[in-house]
């Protein structure tokens, strides 16, 4: 019987080798592979989608954010149209009611005018001058606009403004005496007030004159 050579341990272990580079030669090739690949990090991955996310979501609430702007600043500028078309409106309206009560006024000048020729008496001038007042005053008073009461009543500097003072035999100190431009007034609000002279301190009239007189 014929004995075995020890020949063959060198083929398996040549053998060995070819397996072991083969294996490493396809474990290489795997590695290559884009379908085989597997995430390293898949972490970092999620991270980056989320903020892809997040930027499309701000650019979103930005641009809805500037349309938002734009149509208040639309509204405003609406807004300041309108209430200078109103106001505007307003007043024209104020005119239109105002001026009708004062054309009369204009009307009975016309007609003193006319009659303050170069034969028309003294007296015939001053009833045109007094009819064209009283016109003129009852238009104000139809609008609500009064004259503030001096002559006689205590000075009162929200409606007075003292010109000066001057003593009077005929009235207490502090009583308006003399009146060079009548104030008025619209309700409550005054429109101008009167300047007015009043009684200085060493006006000797008696209170009870004061009291008649206002």
């Amino acid at each position: 019987m014929t004995k075995p050579t020890d020949s063959a341990q060198p083929k398996d272990d040549l053998s060995d080798e070819i397996r072991r580079a083969m294996d490493e030669a396809e474990a290489a090739v795997s590695a290559l592979d884009p379908e085989d690949d597997e995430d390293p990090e898949p972490g970092a991955a999620a991270s980056a989608s989320g903020l892809a996310v997040a930027v499309v979501e701000l650019e979103a609430e930005l641009q809805a954010t500037k349309d938002r702007w734009l149509r208040a600043v639309a509204d405003l500028e609406n807004y300041k149209k309108r209430v200078k078309r109103e106001v505007e409106e307003s007043a024209t309206a104020a005119v239109q009611r105002l001026l009708p009560a004062f054309l009369p006024t204009i009307d009975n000048l016309e007609r003193a005018l006319e009659v303050s020729g170069p034969n028309a008496s003294v007296d015939q001038l001053v009833r045109g001058i007094q009819m064209v007042r009283d016109e003129f005053m009852s238009a104000l008073r139809k609008h609500g606009v009064e004259p503030v009461p001096s002559i006689g009543t205590p000075f009162d500097p929200t409606i007075h403004d003292a010109l000066q003072q001057v003593d009077s035999p005929d009235h207490v100190p502090g009583i308006v005496v003399r009146e060079f431009e009548r104030g008025y007034r619209l309700g409550e609000r005054l429109i101008r007030p009167a300047r007015v002279i009043i009684a200085g301190p060493g006006s000797t009239g008696s209170p009870s004159e004061a009291t008649r007189e206002a």
